[in-house]
């Protein structure tokens, strides 16, 4: 079994590869190439913190299982902190393959699937990016997002003024990012309106800017929210809206953006044209007449995991990346390389920070 740290994930991704990776898994998922997911959440309230378990399989007869944990040391604070491993076995020989530290990974695969999304869906002349939410994902979400979009203009809304403008600050210092305008927006009506693409990526239980104020024909990516109790956008917004998901049954039963307008009828039934894997891989649904903005709601899939982890697993076995364990006897190695010594797969420059 490969041990893989958090160092190792950072050396191994790329955001074009991650993105074509987790397109592909979206494609997968769609077309029955991996069977529905598994999805165990256990909320803990006093002190507040939960376990979410996601599991799956492809038919290449590979499993997964994930473990998400998030927990408050600091309850006054509201600072959440979190941790993530992930398994992958052959599940033929029921062996073990590899052991994934897959803390910063869930940044790099939940950025990749919005990219791959957005590939597919946004405007592709769309030029100013508005992003709600400026937690440790932010800073994967906006470089993800700006690989597959030029964006020239990038607005952050924050929960407060202090960590938007620290973002918006350590944005602008990126490599490839000193010409764009990136700033901190305190009114989120005015980031709706002047934004091509609208990403949303908060713990918020409300809606975080007014529907209204979206712009016609731009693509606003909901990725927060993910409880039936929870929402990030408003009737409006989902009302103007034709919708794209990850997982169909998923989003209309555990995604309050979905789940309770269904219910009280705000979203007509049509106006969710299906998962995103079948947009990837074909065509999109005919535009419906009563609609004029496209949503993609994501409440995050297994597939995902999946088709990222078999692509760091396998430049792992190429590059000698990580330790070999036996977890029989319990040897430990570093592991070598499956080719001859040369340029590694990964070259400097694909190897980003994300802070």
């Amino acid at each position: 079994m490969r041990l893989l740290s958090e160092q190792d994930v950072e050396r191994l991704i790329d955001p074009s590869a991650a993105i074509e990776a987790v397109a592909g898994g979206y494609v997968r998922h769609a077309t029955g190439h991996m069977p529905e997911p598994g999805r165990l959440d256990v909320r803990r309230h006093e002190p507040e913190g939960n376990v979410l378990v996601l599991a799956g399989h492809s038919d290449d007869q590979l499993f997964a299982t994930k473990l998400n944990t998030h927990a408050y040391p600091d309850p006054l604070s509201r600072q959440r902190r979190a941790a993530s491993m992930m398994l992958l076995w052959d599940a033929v020989e029921c062996r073990p393959l590899a052991m994934i530290a897959t803390t910063a990974f869930n940044n790099h695969r939940t950025a990749a699937g919005l990219a791959a999304a957005a590939r597919r869906l946004a405007p592709p002349q769309a030029r100013t990016l508005a992003v709600f939410g400026a937690g440790k994902i932010a800073p994967a979400v906006i470089r993800y997002l700006s690989a597959v979009r030029l964006f020239e203009r990038i607005l952050i809304v924050g929960h407060g003024p202090t960590r938007a403008g620290e973002l918006a600050a350590a944005v602008g210092r990126w490599p490839g990012f000193e010409d764009r305008l990136v700033k901190a927006e305190s009114d989120p009506a005015e980031a709706a309106r002047q934004a091509d693409v609208i990403v949303t990526i908060t713990t918020a239980k409300t809606p975080v800017f007014p529907g209204a104020a979206a712009k016609s024909g731009s693509l606003v990516i909901l990725a927060g929210a993910n409880r039936p109790d929870a929402r990030e956008a408003d009737d409006v917004l989902i009302g103007r809206a034709q919708i794209y998901v990850d997982h169909e049954m998923g989003c209309m039963t555990r995604a309050g953006d979905l789940a309770i307008p269904l219910a009280s009828g705000h979203l007509p039934r049509e106006h969710i044209a299906g998962e995103i894997g079948h947009a990837i891989s074909g065509r999109l649904a005919p535009a419906l007449p009563a609609t004029d903005v496209t949503v993609f709601k994501s409440i995050g899939i297994i597939a995902q995991d999946i088709a990222l982890g078999e692509l760091i697993l396998r430049r792992a076995k190429q590059d000698g990346v990580g330790t070999e364990f036996d977890p029989q006897d319990g040897t430990c190695q570093m592991a070598a390389p499956e080719r001859a010594p040369g340029p590694s797969a990964i070259t400097a420059p694909a190897r980003v920070a994300l802070s």
